[in-house]
């Protein structure tokens, strides 16, 4: 990845993703999915794995979250109660909390372990959403369909926030095919005039939403 932190006539705000080749460095034709594995759709292996959308100066990137809930704990520590890759270690923990209190799931015998694939480090927190889908889709075993993604800040209170350039991130996703995307409510109103294709937004106030629109088919 290489960044400009200084351009006089245009954004400083650019990051450019190459690859080595033997003929040398090219540009990454669509950068936006390099950290995304293909699964087969509906495979056993989506439990756990959530993807969002992040977002590096002005490029977008799915990332995907994966969790592994273990009940009881193997290890009757709580060294192991949460261990986290690429995931702020506080912010990884208020979410667990959250679900536990908010969302009413019996997290607290259980050894949470979080990871982001492809090694991203978690700096905003447009990727809440997707860890507590990650870990209620590991905890319930129910697998996450192929093609829903999820965008959105969780506060304390379980309630989901908006994050900046929500469109882009969103227009991101649409245009790779996506067919379901879950965002706060309030995000709903300004992604209306978006194109987004067939793509369905689905706009959450808070988890025990997202729990009943994307983990309970009755």
């Amino acid at each position: 990845m290489l960044r400009a932190v200084k351009n006089r006539f245009g954004s400083t705000d650019e990051l450019g993703v190459f690859e080595m080749i033997q003929l040398g460095l090219r540009a990454v034709p669509n950068a936006c999915e390099i950290f995304i594995t293909e699964q087969p759709t509906d495979s056993e292996v989506l439990t756990g794995t959530a993807v969002t959308v992040l977002m590096d100066g002005s490029r977008t990137f799915l990332i995907e979250i994966q969790a592994l809930c273990l009940c009881p704990s193997p290890i009757p520590t709580s060294s192991v109660d949460l261990q986290v890759n690429g995931i702020p270690p506080k912010r990884a923990t208020m979410i667990k909390c959250v679900l536990i209190k908010q969302a009413g799931l019996k997290l607290q015998e259980n050894a949470v372990f979080l990871n982001v694939v492809g090694g991203w480090k978690l700096a905003e927190t447009a990727a809440d959403l997707a860890v507590a889908a990650a870990i209620c889709s590991s905890f319930m075993e129910f697998p996450i369909p192929k093609g829903v993604a999820f965008i959105g800040e969780v506060g304390l209170g379980g309630e989901l926030r908006t994050v900046p350039r929500i469109e882009k991130r969103v227009n991101t996703v649409a245009k790779l095919g996506y067919r379901t995307c879950v965002v706060p409510k309030q995000a709903v109103k300004v992604l209306e005039t978006e194109g987004l294709g067939n793509m369905t937004v689905i706009g959450c106030n808070n988890l025990k939403e997202v729990i009943h629109a994307i983990f309970i088919t009755e």
